[in-house]
């Protein structure tokens, strides 16, 4: 007897192999020999997200490589990917990337946390093993302050290992350490990037510090940070800083256009405290925080 995973891969590996197709979630259902009504459940269960979002938000995806790639009629595109009308897949296409197809292709850019991968092999079992679909709801009452180093990364030139390997090489310059030892990696709010526009070649701010008690005597080369009070959705990353990327795909690409909640103009962060054994340990936990509003 197959597992549920099992039935959710088969079941992801026959929408990929129909996106162009007539395909509807009772015939995904059928296809594992399951009902619509408890496959769709366990579907949404397992992978934080609707059937039938999943299988649009593919074929959106899908769809937006062909605008980059081709010349064709927006219209011929719509029509493949089992839109009925160049109107309703403008609008679905909005919806999901913030523009219109017609702009989209203008711009020329692919914004890699809007755009929906398929979810097989290591990428589900990361969903269903290693992140916490549902976050926490966690009010942190005092300002957090944090020294450190800090550099201009990108999602194609990561150079946030590098940032942590000189972090880890002065700590002992750092004054007022907390006796935690707890360290962060901090991104700030980016005024001048939108999160829809993020491609893999926008660059933004990023911080590896150490939490202190107070700031003083900040070392030469570093700079101070504090993370400020409020209301956070924490998530849990478990395994290597090497599939962080994965888990911000869920958060970005999937929570956040799933959530009532509405984001908040303060960093995001992650925490790294006993929990966190190595950026290459299979047991490792990082705690993602997402500022919301109250």
């Amino acid at each position: 007897m197959q597992t549920y995973k099992e039935q959710i891969e088969q079941a992801i590996r026959f929408i990929e192999s129909h996106l162009t197709e007539r395909l509807d979630a009772e015939r995904v259902a059928a296809s594992v020999h399951l009902s619509y009504y408890h496959f769709h459940r366990i579907f949404a269960a397992m992978t934080g997200e609707k059937l039938g979002d999943y299988i649009r938000k593919r074929r959106l995806t899908e769809a937006a490589v062909v605008l980059l790639s081709s010349e064709r009629s927006i219209l011929d595109i719509a029509l493949e990917f089992q839109f009925e009308s160049q109107e309703a897949f403008s609008r679905s296409f909005k919806q999901v990337f913030g523009t219109t197809p017609g702009s989209f292709r203008k711009r020329s850019r692919r914004p890699i946390f809007l755009e929906k991968d398929a979810l097989l092999d290591d990428r589900l079992q990361h969903r269903l093993d290693s992140i916490s679909l549902v976050p926490s709801i966690t009010d942190i009452v005092n300002d957090i302050h944090v020294v450190g180093v800090s550099g201009a990364v990108s999602p194609d030139h990561n150079t946030i290992p590098e940032l942590w390997k000189e972090l880890l090489q002065r700590r002992h310059e750092i004054r007022a350490l907390t006796s935690e030892l707890t360290s962060y990696g901090i991104c700030p709010p980016q005024q001048d990037v939108r999160f829809r526009d993020i491609t893999e070649h926008s660059t933004f701010g990023h911080m590896a510090g150490f939490a202190v008690e107070r700031i003083a005597d900040i070392p030469h080369g570093m700079r101070s940070y504090t993370i400020s009070a409020g209301t956070y959705a924490v998530f849990k990353h478990q395994g290597s800083t090497q599939q962080l990327r994965s888990t911000y795909d869920y958060i970005w690409g999937t929570w956040l256009n799933n959530t009532p909640l509405r984001l908040d103009d303060r960093a995001d962060f992650e925490v790294y405290g006993r929990d966190f054994y190595g950026p290459q340990h299979p047991q490792s936990t990082i705690w993602i925080h997402i500022p919301i509003q109250k």
